[in-house]
């Protein structure tokens, strides 16, 4: 018994010895001692990273009312020759350190991005507290100046700046540009990256998301135009709410795509891949007045959709060489043993290939004074 008392004496003895090496709360940096950073802009001019990060102002956050509507942000900006350094900066200017937690969306201007962006996409994944799901735009100005840009005199601030590059767009339309999916498609050699295009008007101080930037290797190479971009969507299997207008004789219609599903497939005749892609589509037709031309509309907006996709293969596949499409992945599956064969020259195999490509359409027609009628596939 007196042993067992002792045991338990010494366990005791033990628990108090490592309380006391036991340091508490006392490294927890509290919300004044961090920079809470919501929107990171990267720009490189001479050689130099130009880090500007968009952060919650806690000094003003703290003293005002929690019935207050939005956050007061500030914009901080470094210069340095890499982009550890710039961050350094920042925290030694300040006298915080960055919290990336909640960062959401990281913007490379676009003369930045022609020189290659892996190295600022790898630097900022390996950080282990910022998300793999921070939107990567590129923007058609510096990045400094998005994030400074000011509607109706306040900071046009990172969550607004998501929600326009988000509106229309389906969660799996195809152009995953977070981090996580933007890397991997980096580190692919057989596939090229797309991140969509932030475009800014400074004269206006607006802000739009209706174009693709399209890389190579990693550095950008071209900014598909809004009809090539409306193509890649619609081959990406599933697209909605792309809006775009036809001329039926003297009138100008205008329709909305409500659903949108592709098919693709391919045979290698004669050592050349022929790709067939099938689009059918749901959409919304307006100012179809006149409905004894309904037989004219059909095959003319089938015709558009296919000269869509048309232009997106032009411009992606033919003139940049760059497949976002995952087009080698379906040679691959049809036949093994071309795709080793040729897998070196896989660039211009695809060049080199025949696509046959068709749409078809299903109509409502919309119209105040009208009834709402259908056309079948």
């Amino acid at each position: 018994m007196r042993k067992m008392i002792t045991t338990k004496k010494i366990v005791i003895l033990l628990e108090l010895v490592l309380v006391g090496f036991l340091c508490g709360c006392t490294q927890v940096a509290g919300l004044d001692e961090q920079l809470i950073v919501y929107g990171i802009g990267v720009d490189k001019t001479e050689g130099a990273y130009e880090l500007t990060v968009q952060a919650l102002n806690t000094q003003t956050t703290s003293e005002a009312s929690s019935e207050e509507e939005g956050k007061s942000i500030v914009n901080i900006s470094a210069t340095a020759p890499t982009l550890i350094e710039t961050v350094n900066k920042i925290e030694n200017q300040t006298g915080k350190k960055i919290l990336y937690s909640h960062a959401i969306v990281l913007i490379i201007g676009q003369e930045t991005a022609k020189s290659g962006i892996k190295e600022i996409i790898k630097f900022f994944s390996t950080n282990h507290k910022l998300r793999p799901t921070v939107e990567v735009l590129i923007s058609s100005a510096a990045a400094k100046d998005v994030l400074a840009n000011e509607g109706d005199g306040d900071i046009v601030n990172a969550e607004d700046i998501v929600s326009i590059s988000k509106i229309g767009k389906e969660s799996d339309d195809g152009i995953n540009s977070n981090i996580r999916y933007l890397l991997s498609d980096l580190e692919n050699p057989q596939k090229a990256a797309k991140v969509w295009l932030l475009e800014y008007n400074e004269d206006e101080g607006k802000v739009a998301c209706s174009q693709i930037a399209l890389f190579k290797s990693d550095k950008l190479t071209d900014i598909l135009s809004e009809e090539a971009t409306k193509g890649v969507l619609l081959i990406y299997k599933k697209a909605k709410n792309i809006a775009d207008s036809i001329n039926v004789g003297d009138a100008q219609l205008y329709y909305e795509l409500s659903k949108a599903k592709s098919k693709i497939n391919v045979s290698v005749d004669s050592n050349r891949p022929v790709f067939n892609v099938s689009l059918c589509a749901d959409l919304e037709l307006y100012n179809a007045d006149n409905l004894a031309a309904n037989s004219e509309i059909k095959p003319i907006i089938e015709s558009r959709l296919t000269e869509l996709m048309q232009k997106a293969i032009d411009s992606c596949i033919k003139k940049n060489g760059c497949d976002i499409f995952n087009f080698y992945r379906h040679i691959m599956n049809a036949n093994a043993g071309f795709f080793k064969e040729n897998l070196a020259n896989m660039e211009e195999v695809l060049k080199a290939a025949d696509y046959e490509i068709s749409a078809q359409a299903k109509i409502r027609y919309m119209g105040a004074n009208q009834k709402i009628s259908s056309l079948v596939y």
